[in-house]
Order: C-alpha cells, then structure tokens, then sequence
C-alpha cells in the first residue's frame, strides 16, 4: 500500500535524525492502528531517569487490584520523607495527609521524588522489578530510589530500552496490563496534562497525550501514547550520553516530526486524500 511507503519515508526521517543525534538516542514508534512498528536502536538499553515511574505506577495499580494495598488509603508525608530534586512535597512546612492515589498523581505530573520514594518503599523495588520481568521486560528495571547518587554512582540506574517502553505504553492502549480496568485506571494518571514535556511541547495543545518524561544530565526520556482521533500511536524516545546541553529539545522536535506524519494519517484516507474531518464525521475514531 501507498501508506506503507509513506511510513518507510518516517522511518528514514527517524534513523537520519537518531543516527545525527550528538550522543546516544533510540526511538520506537507504534501504530496503533495497524501495529506497525518504526525506530532505531530500539534494544539499546538505556537511562530512563523519571520515566521509570511508569512501571512503578503499573505496580502500584496492579497491587491495588490484587488486594495488597489501596490507592484511597491515606499517607501522612512528613520530614522523615525528605529528598531534593522535582517536586512539591519537599516545600511544604507541615505533615501532609494525602490518598495514596493522589501521591500518584503527583508522582507523574510534577515528577514528585518523594510522592516517588515513598511509592517505592510501598510497593516494593523487588515487586516493580518481577512484574516488568514478568511481561517480559527484561531490561527495564527500577534499581535505586530518586535523588540517590552513591547508588547511581554504582551503576544502579534505572534502566529501558525504547521496544520494551514502547510495548508497555501499547499494552497500557490495548488494555492488556492486568486488565482493562487497571490499565485505563493507570492511563488516567499519565493523561493528566504535562504541556512543557519533550512529546508534548511542540505539539497542538488540543491533543491529549498519555505520559511520563524524564530528564537528568545528559539525558531525555519519554514514554508516550498520543492520541490522535483515527491514528494513536505510541512515542517512545531515549537520550543518553548528550554533548549538548538540551537533549529534551531533540526529542521535542522528534516528537513533532512523528506527529506530522500521524497527523497526515488521521486526516487523510487509505490512499492519500486528505480530509477535513469537520465534514466526514464518520471518519472519526
């Protein structure tokens, strides 16, 4: 079909850019429309900073559906909790009491550390680690808590590779991580809008996005479900090693480059006429 080749166009824009990147990058895009998958060093296994608290999240819903422990119930953050880093818990000046569920929250949409610690010492590092291994996520591992620098000194970094983020965020889509429930119940928490992210900054403001971004020296990270009416798809993007100072401005306009192409296909039919929606209601997803 004449979309295959349009989509073989994406896939050298993306392995021209990957490949020009000054430093370590690795892409996976889905379609989840039609499956089809691009990217380039997609089984490099790669910093993740605070993306990886998407598979915490996963286990955090998982437990919570099996009974071992529940996101209404409350948690008082006090001093004992401290850490530096992103966040708003770190600023407050007095106990706060808040559901486990909205520690969540603050966990993805601030990239709280301590929201983050204190998740991680409730679920379990052990419990995070063979629920990813369990979905066969082999090099996607959660080793050290945030804002701890002797252990990253080690080389116990949080770890992914582009394919395997890439395939979590298809599953969370599919419905397919415990069930439908939790897999939407964990998509609602990485839709609640985060505008300044690397998938999102360059994009229409209109366009919801699911996801979690990351960032540290030398490092940009996203996992991603974009969802376009008729063509969703998945963005999953991992720098590490940058020379530059930026390298969420790379996966920005990488991500607005995949949105152009999608774009192109949510609007257009199987041969290549575009489209005004507004006058094709029945096109719409």
């Amino acid at each position: 079909m004449s979309e295959q080749v349009f989509l073989a166009r994406l896939q050298t824009e993306l392995e021209e850019r990957i490949t020009g990147f000054e430093g370590v990058a690795g892409i996976t895009v889905i379609d989840l429309k039609s499956g089809t998958t691009l990217g380039c060093n997609q089984d490099l296994v790669l910093t993740t900073a605070s993306s990886i608290k998407v598979p915490l999240l996963v286990a955090l819903y998982l437990k919570d559906a099996a009974g071992q422990l529940d996101v209404r119930s409350p948690f008082t953050v006090d001093e004992r909790h401290m850490v530096g880093g992103s966040g708003v818990l770190q600023h407050f000046d007095h106990p706060a009491t808040l559901a486990l569920e909205d520690i969540a929250s603050l966990m993805i949409n601030v990239s709280d550390n301590i929201a983050t610690n204190i998740l991680i010492d409730l679920v379990g590092m052990d419990f995070v680690n063979s629920t990813m291994e369990a979905m066969g996520f082999h090099q996607t591992r959660l080793r050290r808590k945030m804002i701890d620098n002797p252990a990253a000194v080690r080389g116990d970094e949080n770890t992914s590779t582009p394919r395997q983020a890439a395939e979590l965020m298809r599953r969370l889509y599919s419905g397919e991580v415990g069930s439908r429930e939790v897999s939407d119940r964990v998509l609602r928490i990485l839709k609640k809008p985060k505008r300044t992210s690397p998938v999102a900054r360059l994009l229409p403001e209109t366009v919801v996005i699911a996801n979690k971004p990351g960032g540290l020296g030398g490092v940009s990270c996203e996992f991603a479900v974009v969802y376009l009416e008729r063509r969703p798809y998945v963005f999953a993007c991992m720098t590490n090693w940058a020379v530059g100072p930026e390298p969420a401005d790379f996966v920005a306009e990488v991500s607005l480059e995949v949105y152009r192409y999608f774009d192109v296909l949510n609007r257009s039919t199987e041969f290549g006429r575009r489209l005004d929606l507004g006058d094709f209601p029945d096109l719409r997803g």
